[in-house]
């Protein structure tokens, strides 16, 4: 397994490897205000990102891995269109998914202090599915977050429909997900908002630094 490089070096890594991924179009849309508020904390560092999304799948169930892996129809970082919808269900499969997925981040937390305080900030602002999920010496805590706001509901299932095909029935459909998606972005931007304002322990980044 690979060494993780130090948190410390992340740290300092950090604004060109943001600009190196903005660059390719591995940020998406809108997340970068909200990343520069969180990274301007001394003891946070972001690592992988992703700020919310729609996907169309097909496949028996969403979630099925290997050989009998789902297949993402159609995916968006922004508002999902009534064509946008009808023009997946005029396609014809068995089974088909609509999924609304939460953002998800993964910070290095320089301290356990830290983590805790950002842990603490995050279930504050509605992201009740966070914790820390690694603990690696030098290299910093990682603490993924993740909002619970999201669903996932079947268009078609074993060739048959599972939703109204009527343009007021679709339409209800898509300004459902979009508000899920607006509330997320809300909640996201709050929990930068609460960072930023109120870093707690996460002010310092070690022993040697502190007042």
């Amino acid at each position: 397994m690979a060494r993780r490089m130090p948190w410390k070096r992340f740290k300092e890594d950090l604004p060109e490897r943001l600009l190196r991924e903005r660059d390719i179009g591995y940020l998406d849309p809108g997340i970068e205000p909200m990343l520069e508020r969180i990274n301007s904390v001394p003891g946070l560092a972001t690592t992988s990102t992703c700020i919310g999304r729609v996907t169309i799948v097909e496949g028996e169930w969403p979630w099925e891995r290997g050989e009998e892996a789902a297949r993402i129809v159609y995916k968006t970082h922004t508002r999902l269109t009534l064509e946008r919808l009808m023009a997946a269900l005029s396609l014809g499969y068995c089974n088909l998914w609509l999924r609304v997925s939460p953002p998800l981040l993964h910070v290095r937390a320089a301290s356990e202090e830290c983590a805790l305080h950002l842990l603490e900030l995050a279930r504050r602002t509605g992201h009740k599915h966070s914790g820390i999920i690694s603990l690696a010496g030098e290299a910093g805590i990682v603490v993924e977050i993740m909002s619970g706001a999201q669903f996932t509901l079947p268009l078609t299932a074993r060739c048959a429909r599972t939703v109204t095909l009527s343009a007021p029935s679709l339409e209800r459909l898509v300004s459902l997900v979009n508000e899920t998606l607006e509330e997320n972005r809300r909640r996201l931007s709050s929990l930068a908002e609460s960072v930023s304002r109120d870093p707690g322990p996460c002010e310092w980044t070690g022993p040697e630094s502190t007042p």
